[in-house]
């Protein structure tokens, strides 16, 4: 029986995953709907340049914090390093929300 080849690994194959853990505070907003506003806003622009896939994960019901997932993929760590740290420093100088903790983790897959 012959082994199905696309289950290995090409020989140049990489994987690397980068997650970034945002908190952010909301600065005069009184209301989700207001929260809403802001951390929609910073989660399209990392999608939109980045390519990053984002989603909200705690804070969920509190109108002056969030806490935000970021995650990208790659074949070079460096490389995903240096995009996420690209995307710190672009959610730091966002007018609507002020970065209050980040932390990143990078690692190979699996």
């Amino acid at each position: 029986m012959k082994p199905n080849l696309a289950f290995l690994p090409a020989p140049d194959e990489a994987i690397v995953v980068g997650v970034m853990r945002l908190v952010l505070e909301v600065p005069g907003s009184r209301s989700l709907k207001d929260r809403r506003h802001g951390v929609r806003s910073v989660k399209d622009r990392l999608a939109a340049r980045f390519g990053a896939a984002v989603a909200e994960v705690g804070h969920l019901e509190n109108h002056e914090r969030c806490v935000l997932a970021v995650t990208v993929v790659g074949n070079d760590a460096g490389l995903v390093r240096s995009r996420l740290d690209q995307m710190r420093g672009d959610v730091d100088q966002h007018a609507d929300v002020i970065l209050v903790d980040a932390c990143t983790v990078v690692s190979p897959w699996p």
